[in-house]
């Protein structure tokens, strides 16, 4: 079996944030488990600390995104100007294409997302789950995002059909997804969160409708696997045909 070539610098630094993120949610666990009440930010007391450095890690991940100078993964960056690489007479049509099929995988996405999550907030308004359960539900999701990134993505496996997350149509979407169950909770901790998430969604929405040559990898040469210097793909499954022994 072929020996895997030295992780490049970005997949170093994603392998470091996805084990601080696994930190953060095995901490937030273990304070559900032996103090939930450290994470119920209703209760009319002063925000905990585990609380508030968990908003500041999912604010702060989001906030990234809106940096075009961010040292993020291109599958995020392919918004702005300085990640396109024109691809020479690349077909408009097939182009508009390729965007009609990445919407209809983003809205099978959207609808699964949605109805999934809407259950927890039915089970949080009819009190079956509280606060803590929510929060704990973030962080699981906060790590997630970048597990989907790393290693195994069934959004990109079974609904979107992508050859890889650079040439993701919904990279930018873990913002609001990660804040999802914060918004059952009426409370400016959670609907800041929301709001923010929001603001990311609407801002890649806004360039990916504007801009699509810059999502699709027949128009930008930098989402080419040619092209990529990357190798955020090399652990991931299924397989990359690049990582292939």
């Amino acid at each position: 079996m072929r020996a895997l070539p030295k992780p490049t610098k970005l997949t170093v630094r994603y392998l470091r944030s996805v084990t601080f993120r696994l930190a953060v949610f095995l901490f937030v666990a273990a304070l559900f488990l032996w103090a939930p009440d450290w994470l119920d930010f209703t209760a009319g007391k002063p925000l905990t600390v585990p609380l508030v450095l968990l908003w500041l890690a999912v604010a702060c991940s989001m906030l990234a995104q809106l940096n075009p100078k961010s040292a993020l993964t291109a599958g995020c960056m392919k918004q702005y100007p300085n990640r396109f690489d024109p691809v020479a007479n690349y077909s408009r049509q097939s182009l508009k294409e390729a965007v009609r099929q990445q919407n209809r995988g983003a809205l099978k996405v959207a609808a699964v997302w949605l109805t999934g999550n809407l259950v927890f907030g039915i089970l949080y308004w009819r009190r079956t789950i509280g606060v803590a359960e929510l929060v704990l539900l973030c962080a699981l999701y906060y790590l997630c995002d970048l597990i989907c990134v790393l290693f195994f993505c069934p959004f990109q496996t079974f609904l979107m059909g992508n050859r890889c997350c650079v040439n993701c149509r919904i990279f930018a979407w873990g913002s609001w997804m990660m804040a999802t169950p914060m918004a059952f909770i009426p409370h400016w901790f959670s609907w800041s969160l929301v709001g923010l998430g929001l603001v990311v969604l609407v801002v890649w929405e806004v360039r990916f409708r504007r801009y699509p040559e810059r999502f699709w990898f027949g128009s930008n040469k930098l989402l080419q696997c040619a092209h990529c210097q990357e190798q955020l793909c090399r652990y991931k499954f299924p397989r990359s045909p690049r990582f292939r022994g």
